[in-house]
């Protein structure tokens, strides 16, 4: 195949994918936000990675935090091609020297823990790029067709739904030194080790959340992703606070840009992300660069950091992407009898319709209660009865009349 063609497929597929099952696999690796795309259905994809990162917070003394995150996303589409479920976890492993203590006392630890786990549903109810109008190729003009429109600031909008699930009280609220700022155990006082600062945080387990995904598409090549995410926070009712649980609750917000190099394997993004909530805020800023290796397989590298030293924190991260394609292609054929069928099936439905409502007309015509039924014939026979003797009355009259008459002659 040659590059004119890949870098054509390529385009075609990736960067103006619709809600529609695409050729080659469309992962939100590197960066950290949703597409506003599903995969297609019956598509499964792994999105894994593992960063070393390195935080330091200078309201802590200075306490250190190294270690490795192995971070990994399923998705999986089915029932239509804008639906997906996605479950996104990670599992950490790490040095702490906690210097947050008086007298200059500090602790070093090693452990691993198993992050939080998010489980969650994304709906693409919204695809301006199936509007032929507003995207259709241009046949007469290859240049007319990779000009900025004003119908490209509409861009495609999914929401999204879910939960996370903390079953480590170690790390909450997305931070890593959560532990460190936590108060010692009483026992401990007795040696004199005391925290230098503590933080009275109530522990959570439980975050729902909902969020909006966008997603634009310029000149062929560019990529913009937004993301809106409100986390609900749901504390341990046990923990002794007079904090209001919404204060904790979470914003997030991500923006993601990808721009798709001369060569049509490769592509570069960056990416900012910002979320508050009472423990703690953040504004990180992300670099990477992804590959190509086949149709269903994508390798990248990124990294970056935050700016402040509350806590600083940098990291790198490599990881890998693979689609696993069970999709079965519906060609125009059957999606035409496809649509006949639906079609004849409505109408089948809506003369039901109109035949029950005839026949309940009619069954209220005809009563169909035997104890009312007989007492209808009841009346009908008595009816009939004192008609007949009434005759038979009228005509006896009428003979005595006639005979009276005779016997006067």
């Amino acid at each position: 195949m040659n590059s004119k063609l890949l870098y054509f497929i390529f385009l075609f597929s990736v960067f103006f994918c619709h809600s529609q099952y695409t050729e080659i696999i469309n992962s939100n690796r590197p960066g950290s936000s949703h597409g506003a795309f599903a995969v297609g259905v019956n598509v499964l994809q792994l999105e894994t990675g593992v960063s070393g990162h390195t935080l330091e917070h200078s309201n802590l003394n200075n306490s250190k935090i190294d270690g490795l995150n192995f971070n990994y996303l399923f998705r999986y589409g089915f029932l239509n091609e804008k639906l997906e479920v996605f479950l996104d976890g990670n599992i950490i492993t790490r040095n702490i020297l906690d210097k947050n203590y008086i007298n200059d006392y500090s602790t070093d630890l090693s452990e691993t823990i198993i992050g939080k786990q998010t489980l969650g549903f994304k709906y693409l109810f919204f695809d301006p790029y199936k509007n032929k109008k507003w995207h259709g190729e241009n046949v007469y003009s290859w240049n007319a067709g990779r000009k900025i429109k004003l119908t490209d600031f509409i861009p495609a909008i999914s929401a999204i739904v879910g939960s996370s699930f903390n079953f480590d009280d170690r790390i909450q609220y997305d931070d890593l030194f959560f532990k460190v700022k936590q108060p010692l155990h009483p026992d401990l006082f007795n040696d004199g080790i005391m925290r230098s600062i503590n933080f009275y945080q109530p522990e959570q387990t439980i975050s729902p959340f909902i969020g909006l995904a966008t997603q634009h598409h310029f000149k062929g090549r560019w990529v913009v992703v937004n993301n809106f995410f409100y986390e609900i926070a749901m504390k341990n009712p046990t923990f002794p606070t007079n904090t209001e649980p919404s204060n904790y609750n979470k914003i997030n917000y991500l923006f993601t840009i990808t721009y798709n190099l001369q060569n049509p394997k490769w592509s570069i993004f960056g990416e900012f992300q910002t979320f508050k909530n009472k423990t703690y805020s953040d504004d990180l800023f992300k670099f990477g660069i992804a590959n190509l290796t086949s149709k269903n397989s994508q390798v990248d590298l990124n990294f970056g950091g935050s700016f402040k030293t509350t806590p600083s924190y940098t990291y790198i991260n490599v990881g890998f992407s693979q689609r696993f394609d069970w999709h079965k292609d519906i060609s125009e054929e059957e999606k035409q009898a496809k649509k006949d069928f639906n079609l004849e099936l409505k109408q089948r439905r809506k003369q039901q319709k109109v035949e029950k409502k005839i026949n309940k007309k009619s069954s209220k015509k005809i009563k169909t209660n035997p104890k009312k039924l007989a007492k209808k014939e009841s009346r009908k026979s008595k009816k009939s009865l004192n008609k007949s003797l009434k005759q038979n009355k009228k005509q006896l009259k009428k003979e005595e009349k006639a005979l009276r008459k005779m016997n006067k002659k």
